[in-house]
């Protein structure tokens, strides 16, 4: 166990907090903790289950050289391929739909050569609409936040040591929770699912 110290406490949870889990609502996010040993992990689990409204099938226990580590941590791949596929669909189409209201507006207000070469100016306008809206969908799908829980508890399970994954519902704060867990762990970390 760590002690109790406020300003230690503070400054962890300053430095893990990341953006987006301050955004989205708690029922999106995912809170992690690293423990030296299983027995803490549970303890903690415990801990977290009597002084909030946490269930166990909420939570996943990862232990040491864990068989099944990257099935607790990714449940739904097909969550995230839908996902992958709307988002690039979605803002390509955005992209597009933003590419051709510029050529429209070229071709009939712009300069002479917009207007007397409409099909150039689509084309012009209409690939880099498109192909922006993928790279920015590829950025976001990107997910840092989400890489650091997958590397903490990969690299603590592969080290020996024990993880604990919450996922939260909507009526559970993410700040209270990481606050019961930094309080037994020296790693805590907050994402999105």
């Amino acid at each position: 166990m760590k002690s109790n110290s406020q300003n230690t406490t503070t400054s962890r949870e300053s430095s893990n907090t990341n953006i987006r889990a301050a955004i989205v609502s708690s029922d999106k996010l995912q809170v992690a903790a690293i423990f030296d040993t299983t027995d803490e992990a549970k303890i903690a689990l415990r801990r977290v289950e009597e002084e909030t409204n946490v269930a166990s099938h909420q939570s996943e226990l990862i232990e040491p050289c864990d068989p099944k580590l990257s099935e607790k941590l990714e449940q739904k791949s097909s969550s995230i391929a839908n996902t992958l596929w709307t988002s690039h669909l979605a803002l390509s189409g955005i992209g597009f739909v933003i590419g051709m209201i510029a050529a429209f507006l070229l071709t009939q207000y712009g300069p002479a050569l917009t207007q007397q070469n409409p099909l150039f100016t689509y084309i012009a306008l209409i690939s880099p609409g498109t192909f922006i809206g993928m790279f920015v969908a590829g950025l976001i799908a990107l997910r840092p936040d989400r890489n650091e829980i997958d590397l903490n508890v990969s690299d603590a399970a592969r080290n020996g040591k024990s993880a604990l994954i919450i996922n939260l519902h909507k009526s559970q704060s993410a700040k209270t929770i990481s606050g019961l867990l930094q309080q037994q762990s020296n790693n805590v970390v907050q994402s999105i699912k």
